[in-house]
């Protein structure tokens, strides 16, 4: 009784083990490489900052590694966006000047940088 006792133990073991296993591998998505400048459609050059909190990525889409966040009101230099400017999907190649992330490059959604009134 004790031997099967053991050998049910050790099923059990191993079956909990596998689907731990296997949740951890079906989980873990590797994000795509990091991207920079080349991927500009327009060229900005803007000092200005982030207009709330916002996630600072490796790349232009929410498929890229968010590196961490930048606080709203924190300054940055865009210096180049991905799709159309006035697009809800567009995307702002920024160097951080200000905060935690200070000197970093990294991609912004572009509805949360700050665009100056021009006249």
């Amino acid at each position: 009784m004790k031997a099967r006792t053991s050998a049910r133990l050790t099923v059990t073991t191993m079956l909990a083990l596998s689907v731990v296993a296997g949740v951890t591998a079906t989980t873990a998505s590797a994000a795509p490489p990091a991207v920079g400048a080349s991927a500009c459609t327009t060229s900005v050059k803007l000092n200005t900052d982030v207009n709330t909190t916002v996630r600072f990525r490796t790349g232009p889409g929410t498929k890229y590694l968010a590196t961490g966040q930048l606080a709203k009101g924190t300054k940055v230099y865009w210096a180049c966006n991905k799709g159309s400017t006035g697009s809800a999907k567009s995307w702002g190649l920024v160097k951080v000047k200000s905060g935690a992330h200070k000197n970093k490059i990294g991609w912004v959604a572009r509805t949360y940088i700050n665009t100056p009134m021009q006249f």
